[in-house]
């Protein structure tokens, strides 16, 4: 998280993780379900065995396709077929604390964005024109419309036009840390969303909010 210079007025979060679970972690649930081998399989921060692609994908090192493609490749080489990206279930995982607390921050007078690298993946082409939280968000920027993914940063800077607010208004919140620099760079305030403890991230949001 970078140092905090100012209240932010403007709070930016990302998709997966945060207002979805990872992926990954509704593949641990799977895994449980059918017996598959969990302490021989790397599925990220929630899975049992360790996961290197996981953490080259928390560096910036790999993309998500990447990592989506590493992870079916090792479950094939398991003997598993299961390919994520077909598996329309990954994409509804919900949080619904993090639902409830973007609703209380609506209602405090906050303005929120979403910016995704991958919902499109999920979720198919205009996701946005039917998703149901749409209304929570005074904007919705999606990578595939700007031409590059985080850490990149035009679509930190896409989310600032939008709303035409300066970067150290914003306080962008992402499960990735590479994301989080790639925000800081651009000026923007930022915090790293530890998806293995729900509670503790959203009660950090909150403190950095001053709520």
């Amino acid at each position: 998280m970078s140092e905090i210079k100012a209240k932010p007025t403007v709070v930016i979060w990302d998709m997966g993780g945060i207002i979805y679970g990872f992926f990954a972690e509704a593949i641990v649930d799977r895994a449980k379900q059918e017996g598959w081998p969990l302490e021989k399989l790397p599925l990220g921060p929630t899975g049992i065995a360790p996961d290197p692609d996981y953490d080259a994908l928390d560096r910036g090192d790999i993309s998500e396709p990447e990592y989506v493609k590493r992870l079916a490749s090792m479950l094939a080489q398991n003997g598993i077929a299961y390919k994520p990206y077909e598996d329309i279930t990954l994409a509804t995982q919900e949080r619904p604390r993090t639902w409830e607390f973007i609703k209380q921050l609506k209602k405090a007078g906050l303005r929120q964005m979403l910016l995704t690298n991958d919902a499109t993946a999920w979720l198919g082409e205009n996701w946005w024109e039917t998703w149901p939280l749409s209304p929570l968000f005074d904007a919705i920027v999606d990578v595939k419309n700007v031409g590059i993914r985080k850490p990149a940063p035009e679509p930190y800077l896409a989310c600032t036009n939008e709303l035409g607010v300066k970067p150290e208004d914003c306080l962008f919140i992402d499960d990735m840390r590479v994301n989080c620099k790639g925000a800081e760079a651009v000026g923007m305030q930022s915090y790293w969303y530890d998806i293995r403890d729900h509670q503790l991230s959203l009660a950090g949001v909150k403190r950095v909010l001053g709520l």
